[in-house]
């Protein structure tokens, strides 16, 4: 019965963790916002103007010595705050920009672009 039970609890916690990730939060511009707490426990919410046309915040991350957040984005880039100047920019990426170059001459004939 106790298995049921904790089987039940589980799928109910997952259900609800996963309605509420759902929730995008936006500005009154339409931009997505990431909400975090300022030094003085605030709640600041952060433009995240992506160029390109790229959707996030996609999740969010802080570094070992507490810096960051970092965020990635739908387009492959991970983005840093930086509070002092409250803007974001570009700290990685997991996408190259070219994933295979051609390496002979009848591959570069192959190749579509």
């Amino acid at each position: 019965m106790k298995t049921i039970a904790l089987v039940l609890l589980a799928a109910a916690v997952a259900a609800t963790a996963a309605f509420v990730s759902l929730d995008a939060r936006r500005g009154d511009d339409g931009v997505a916002v990431l909400e975090i707490r300022g030094d003085d426990a605030r709640l600041e919410l952060i433009p995240v103007d992506v160029d390109g046309g790229a959707a996030g915040p996609e999740s969010v991350a802080f570094d070992g010595d507490g810096g960051g957040p970092y965020t990635g984005v739908s387009d492959g880039r991970v983005l840093r705050w930086l509070p002092a100047e409250r803007r974001w920019v570009d700290h990685s990426s997991s996408c190259a920009s070219e994933i295979s170059r051609p390496v002979t001459k009848s591959m570069e004939e192959a190749r579509v672009v």
